[in-house]
């Protein structure tokens, strides 16, 4: 009998023990101990004054075999800080009291907001995440790069306006050229476009690029290490509607937009045709990284010269319902990319009608010239034609290098086509659709006198090169 009183008695004991030693394992660590990080500084890309940034994080860690209580969290400037923090869900600047267990973590998320001022290039943001634990004190940098801008926000340009190159102009909440009004963008001018802002054109839209001096239409996020190096459908495009008349744009790039339809969306205007009048000509301009179309036009007139359209998510250049287009040494081409899937929408398409239910749809003349252009891409058929009969159908496609499967119709002209043998793109991975010395669009083209240099001001020669480079 004290054999067994004597085991138990042991066994109480031992539980006793064991629920102590556990207690005081899991007892907060109230003196001494450290907190270390998941990266030694966060760094932010360019951040455009009055748009935020993305959100970042890092960890804190306990690597202690005790739990902690952090006595505070906070930013060194206090509530002048540009920075903001999340802490645990809590957004905040300045947070104590957080307990974090035993060789576990905390996520810190942060992201930063520049108020705008005077300065005209770049400036640089610095502050400090401060980490308290008993009497130790940590810290982890943040830097970012502010950029002044003028910002247009849910604006409508009812007089006529100038934008020159002194700021960037980022563009929130979309902006509406009025009608009877002209927006001119002088060389140089970068545009950002926040995400699902477009730039409406009911008037005019003059872009005055050059060759060392384009003009650029992008998305406004900036934070190219956490983006990559460009992403399809960072903002919708620019939006020419029927009230809109003549608008050229020249050497200027429209990069990375098409989110909810095209990168250039052209209406039929309300006024009949003019001889020799466009509501959009583009010359030397790039269209690239669409999500959606390049150029979606709905019965309308376009001059397209020495342009290069590529990387889409639909077609490069669609015609719909009829229209006049006129398109010389171009380059279209789409071989997918990030976020890019080409599976079943040709580089181009050519309709003269369009669908208006299940049924039924509408028609008009369709009149397209093509010469001395490459439509090219990664699918057996890249040119698709279109006629449901209720209008002309008239195209002409002079000197061009396609990829189709089918012949051409006999009902289409086409004289000089160079069918399904590739152009020999120099890097398309890169972006660059200039032409390996080999390429069968060399030479090909017919000359014109009309377009004496290719996109990049080269000289064309007595025996011009199909496509925007020479």
């Amino acid at each position: 009998m004290k054999t067994r009183v004597i085991i138990f008695s042991i066994l109480i004991g031992g539980i006793i023990l064991s629920q102590f030693s556990s207690c005081k394992k899991d007892r907060l660590l109230t003196e001494g101990g450290f907190v270390s990080f998941s990266t030694d500084t966060l760094y932010f890309d360019t951040v455009f004054t009055a748009v935020g940034s993305v959100t970042k994080e890092f960890k804190i860690y306990n690597r202690n075999d005790r739990p902690i209580k952090i006595n505070n969290i906070r930013l060194e400037n206090g509530s002048a800080s540009f920075f903001r923090l999340n802490v645990d869900g809590i957004a905040t600047k300045n947070i104590s009291d957080v307990e974090v267990a035993a060789n576990d973590s905390v996520y810190v998320f942060a992201a930063v907001t520049v108020d705008p001022n005077a300065a005209t290039n770049p400036f640089v943001i610095n502050d400090k995440v401060l980490v308290q634990l008993n009497e130790n004190d940590f810290e982890v940098p943040l830097q970012a790069y502010g950029q002044n801008a003028h910002v247009i926000r849910d604006s409508v340009l009812s007089i006529n306006t100038t934008w020159s190159n002194d700021l960037p102009y980022v563009i929130i909440n979309s902006a509406f050229i009025d009608s009877g009004y002209t927006l001119t963008i002088q060389k140089g001018c970068r545009i950002y476009m926040h995400a699902n802002s477009k730039l409406f054109v009911g008037g005019t839209l003059n872009c005055f690029g050059t060759k060392e001096d384009s003009i650029i239409f992008q998305g406004d996020r900036l934070d190219r290490n956490y983006f990559g190096q460009d992403f399809p459908g960072e903002w919708r495009g620019l939006h020419f509607l029927r009230s809109g008349r003549m608008s050229s744009l020249n050497y200027t790039v429209i990069k990375n937009g098409g989110a909810t339809d095209a990168a250039v969306y052209v209406e039929p205007p309300w006024v009949p045709f003019v001889a020799n009048k466009y509501m959009l000509e583009m010359n030397k301009c790039k269209v690239e990284n669409s999500l959606g179309f390049g150029i979606l036009a709905f019965n309308t007139k376009i001059n397209l010269n020495n342009c290069l359209v590529h990387t889409c998510g639909q077609q490069n250049f669609s015609a719909i319902e009829g229209g006049e287009y006129r398109i010389n040494y171009c380059t279209f081409a789409t071989y997918g990319g990030s976020g890019i899937t080409h599976v079943n929408q040709p580089v181009m398409a050519l309709w003269n009608y369009r669908s208006i239910s299940e049924t039924s749809y509408v028609g008009a003349d369709l009149f397209v010239e093509i010469a001395n252009s490459i439509i090219y891409g990664s699918q057996e058929t890249e040119l698709a034609f279109l006629n449901k009969g209720t209008g002309n159908f008239d195209v002409k496609l002079i000197n061009c290098l396609v990829r189709r499967k089918d012949p051409i119709p006999a009902s289409i002209v086409n004289v000089n086509m160079i069918l399904n043998r590739d152009p020999l793109f120099n890097d398309r991975a890169a972006w660059d659709y200039s032409l390996e010395s080999g390429s069968p669009a060399k030479g090909a083209a017919s000359a014109n006198g009309f377009f004496i240099d290719d996109i990049c001001d080269v000289p064309r020669s007595a025996t011009p090169t199909m496509g925007c480079y020479e």
